[in-house]
């Protein structure tokens, strides 16, 4: 069995303990999913947690996110990915929360001497795709309708806005004249510069002998997506070169096959894709 087939078979899987709530054209899911993919393929073995790791179908295109199971017992904000387990409190309902607890199962992803960059880094690229989300319109189907039970109610309310209120403030955070283009081309370039100081002609952003780190496993799907939604202009020469090896690697293709990051009807059926 392709290791694909060994993915698609786990994605089927529901009672998995623990598992990941996963939406397979969300860039946040992508970025998830490559981070796990390089801590399998890493030189230590992996936990138990990871090796035992189940994936969990959520069909956005059919508003899946949005029923009401999701909403009271996954992820209130209706999100994915989302990561469950049994030995959590609660569920891990942000990417940077789940590729935190992946750096923790397989901490080379996170090296100690570039932490403090990584983290600023991640945390501004989650803060930059938090801003591009546009609400949902079918969460206003949902709540001009009669059947569904007051708990579902109250749970698409609190998820409206909270979205409301993340746009207002990824606005406010948008200085005057800072558009998120403007944004997008800061980021890149900072991470060319990162790579002309640490890389050296190597595959990866710190170097080969450091290796992937969960900052490579947030850029080459961010670089992947402006090219699929013909933003490639915004991506220097330099990443996209980076990009290209990276995406021609089996560590990409685990998790993407050949597909783009952005479903279209012409894929067929989301529930019926097969790696």
């Amino acid at each position: 069995m392709t290791a694909a087939a060994r993915f698609w078979k786990k994605i089927r899987r529901s009672e998995a303990d623990p598992c990941l709530y996963i939406y397979p054209f969300s860039i946040q899911s992508i970025v998830v999913q490559f981070t796990i993919v390089f801590a399998l393929r890493g030189k230590s073995r992996p936990t138990r947690e990871l090796s035992s790791l189940g994936y969990r179908l959520v069909n956005i295109e059919r508003n899946e996110n949005l029923r009401e199971w999701y909403l009271l017992n996954v992820n209130p904000l209706g999100r994915v990915p989302t990561l469950t387990s049994k030995s959590f409190p609660s569920p891990l309902t942000d990417s940077l929360g789940i590729v935190y607890w992946i750096c923790d199962q397989y901490p080379a992803l996170l090296p100690k001497e570039h932490q403090t960059e990584i983290c600023r880094l991640l945390s501004e690229l989650n803060d930059h795709l938090d801003g591009l989300s546009s609400p949902n319109p079918a969460v206003e189907d949902f709540l001009t309708s009669h059947d569904i039970t007051p708990a579902h109610r109250q749970a698409l309310e609190y998820k409206r806005d909270r979205h409301r209120k993340q746009r207002e403030i990824a606005s406010m955070n948008l200085s005057d004249g800072y558009s998120m283009t403007k944004q997008t081309t800061a980021f890149l370039t900072e991470i060319v510069q990162l790579r002309d100081k640490y890389s050296k002609g190597g595959t990866w952003i710190f170097g080969n002998a450091i290796g992937p780190t969960v900052l490579d496993a947030h850029v080459v799907p961010f670089i992947a997506r402006l090219r699929d939604i013909s933003l490639e202009e915004l991506v220097p020469e330099q990443l996209a070169r980076y990009a290209d090896r990276i995406l021609a690697s089996s560590e990409w293709k685990e998790v993407m096959g050949q597909r783009a990051t952005v479903w279209d009807p012409s894929m067929g059926p989301i529930d019926e894709l097969r790696m």
